[in-house]
């Protein structure tokens, strides 16, 4: 039986990731992604819409509210989250993945490229519950 995510390590990193990746956050996401990375382009000046700047500041908001709590009884704040979790897919450990979407809530150049991910179909949460599939 196959999973999905990161094996149980005890660590942030994995905590985090467990965290993330709950039917709630990726249908919450799929909510968003399908609302706004249509309007996304990729531009080369960096000749920025203030649309994308007000999608990242709402974006920002709603992983602020999903991970408050978390980030609280952990006592980290999500920069120190973020980079335990690049700290262990650095390690070899290629499961670690939904921590960049809070990666996007702190970097907008991060978010940018998130969003013309999910706009070029790279990035899909559209089926969500098909993470928690096992399979035999």
């Amino acid at each position: 039986m196959s999973h999905f995510g990161p094996e149980n390590d005890g660590s942030l990193a994995y905590r985090l990731e467990d965290y993330l990746l709950s039917g709630s956050f990726l249908a919450q996401l799929n909510d968003f992604v399908a609302s706004h990375a249509p309007k996304f382009d990729d531009v080369q000046d960096w000749e920025h819409r203030h649309e994308w700047h007000d999608s990242f500041l709402e974006y920002e908001d709603m992983l602020h509210h999903r991970v408050e709590a978390f980030l609280r009884a952990e006592g980290v704040t999500a920069e120190q989250a973020v980079q335990a979790c690049k700290v262990a897919r650095a390690a070899g450990n290629k499961d670690y993945r939904f921590f960049e979407y809070l990666a996007a809530a702190i970097d907008y150049q991060k978010f940018h490229a998130v969003m013309l991910e999910f706009k070029s179909g790279k990035r899909d949460v559209s089926k969500w519950w098909k993470c928690f599939a096992q399979t035999h």
